[in-house]
């Protein structure tokens, strides 16, 4: 049953009524005002003023008037509750605004009062709702009424002269009328609903890009030329900091050095490449700059230069520098692949013979060159070794470590191998259930280079040496972070600028690779090393981890 009653609404109705309820509730205070206008007529006494036809019946008038009042009142309630439904308080309002308004027409002298112009309004407001053979089965209805109240008249009066004339161009009026009402209103209708049908589509485009721009890995913010921060997705907040950004926040406050370099390229539009460097914890940023409105095709002149918007583009430099160090890795590999074998063979070949030459010698002259000799093919042959060991060297496969064990284990191998003392290398992890991502293997390869290092260069007794491990939660960044840290004479500030440099070295015996090294196994697993001069004294190494979860 309720679905006929579907069907023949939707055989009556255009389909798209979500706003027909709030078109009836329009309406119907129309309807209301013309009943109050028709009855405040009639206590005035305006109405033989304004008609001057012997054939007027006042009390017929002021009857249906109040009874087209009454009727809008209970349509109001209806329309209130939408009890009943919407095609039968239709029908029934057409019905009741067709046969009230053909009454006091009636009343007011028929056709020539000019009252029946107000059918096409009727008409017309039924076309909104209806199809258009039901819209003009209407029209047809009322223009057989308004005809057969001249054939009514002509037979009650005498001395009437029916105005069929007039009844039928009225009739004529209504049917155009209700014609382009119908014709218009569907063209509204479809005009409405593609209206609707992009709208939304565009609603779900923003939806999708604003999802897009969140989620992206890259850190995305739209800012004004004072700073003014108007838009920033995820991905930048994590790489400033996590910090919390409103419509108020200023982007000088959050990153002053990000706002400067924002400011060189907006004066010079010259993009600096350089990373920008952020507190101990966070990522290296690598900006780009580009400007919104212009791009849009206003002149300059028609930009506000307070007002103008510029979209800033985020980038973990430690990421980039990854893929860079790919793409390097991959053509070190293919050329230490192909001259490895020709450097060894005449390293080995030069190595030989100056063993035999040691050998046979008997003068301390030649003992001592032979010597040099073999100790630099030794370091030559170092080299090979670590740009071979740079070039092999794979990404790493992160797992969960308990750094406070972990560190305790690494402990017993180093000390055991180079026959240190238990208290020289102490570790204090705060709090010990610290956990991290790493590659085991080449955690201890990190650790071992490091450590390494402090016995090394430290031009001290190995006895006197010790190395402080000292670590937990970073409550700044909240990242866990270790810090290695000897008793050494320290690094000049000089050297630091290129400690990580390959092939840069302060050691004659040195190659330069291994804190190169280090740090690059050490971003391969999006880890990241700083150097810090402790205040006491000495070297530190610190080690930002990603937190297991």
């Amino acid at each position: 049953m309720a679905k006929n009653r579907t069907d023949i609404t939707d055989n009556i109705f255009f389909q798209s009524m979500s706003d027909a309820w709030y078109r009836l509730r329009v309406f119907n205070y129309f309807r209301i005002s013309l009943a109050l206008f028709f009855i405040t007529i009639y206590l005035n006494g305006w109405l033989q003023q304004l008609i001057s036809s012997k054939f007027t019946h006042p009390d017929l008038f002021i009857i249906t008037a109040f009874v087209y009042l009454t009727a809008s009142a209970f349509f109001t309630t209806g329309i209130t509750y939408r009890k009943p439904a919407l095609p039968v308080q239709l029908v029934a309002q057409t019905l009741v605004d067709i046969s009230c308004i053909i009454l006091m027409m009636h009343a007011t002298g028929g056709v020539r009062s000019g009252l029946g112009m107000l059918l096409i309004v009727t008409i017309s407001m039924t076309s909104l709702f209806m199809q258009k053979r039901f819209t003009l089965l209407f029209a047809a209805i009322t223009a057989l009424m308004i005809i057969a109240e001249q054939v009514y008249s002509d037979f009650s009066y005498q001395d009437y002269s029916p105005a069929f004339t007039q009844a039928g161009l009225l009739g004529i009026l209504i049917f155009i009328s209700a014609f382009l009402s119908s014709y218009t209103a569907k063209r509204l209708r479809e005009t409405e609903k593609i209206a609707e049908e992009t709208s939304h589509e565009l609603e779900t485009l923003v939806q999708m890009n604003e999802h897009i721009i969140k989620s992206m890995r890259t850190g995305i913010m739209v800012i004004k030329t004072n700073g003014q921060i108007l838009m920033a997705n995820n991905a930048s907040r994590e790489l400033l900091g996590n910090v919390s950004i409103d419509k108020q926040t200023n982007i000088k406050d959050i990153s002053p050095e990000l706002y400067r370099r924002f400011t060189d390229w907006d004066n010079d539009t010259v993009q600096n490449h350089r990373p920008i460097q952020q507190m101990q914890g966070l990522p290296d940023l690598q900006p780009g700059f580009s400007h919104i409105d212009k791009n849009r095709g206003f002149n300059e002149d028609q930009i506000n230069t307070d007002e103008a918007r510029t979209l800033i583009f985020l980038e973990d430099a430690t990421q980039l520098s990854q893929r860079f160090q790919q793409v390097k890795l991959a053509s070190l590999g293919r050329l230490t692949a192909s001259i490895a074998h020709e450097i060894r063979n005449p390293l080995a070949a030069i190595n030989h013979a100056g063993q035999l030459l040691s050998e046979t010698s008997e003068n301390a002259a030649d003992k001592k060159l032979t010597g040099i000799i073999n100790t630099q093919v030794k370091r030559l042959n170092g080299i090979v070794e670590n740009v071979l060991h740079l070039s092999r060297q794979q990404r790493g496969t992160p797992e969960v470590l308990n750094l406070q064990q972990w560190l305790v284990q690494f402990r017993e191998e180093f000390i055991s191998t180079h026959k240190l003392q238990a208290y020289q290398i102490h570790i204090q992890i705060t709090p010990t259930s610290t956990n991290i991502l790493f590659d085991t293997n080449q955690l201890h390869q990190v650790m071992w280079n490091l450590c390494s290092n402090a016995l090394n260069h430290s031009n001290m007794d190995t006895s006197n040496i010790m190395i402080n491990i000292q670590g937990g939660i970073d409550s700044d960044v909240q990242q866990p972070y270790i810090d290695i840290i000897d008793n050494g004479q320290g690094i000049d500030k000089e050297t630091q600028s290129n400690i990580f440099d390959p092939f840069f070295t302060t050691s004659s015996e040195g190659t330069g690779l291994g804190l190169y090294i280090t740090k690059e196994v050490i971003e391969s697993n999006r880890a990241k090393i700083r150097l810090i001069s402790p205040a006491t004294g000495g070297t530190c190494f610190r080690i930002y981890f990603l937190q297991a979860q």
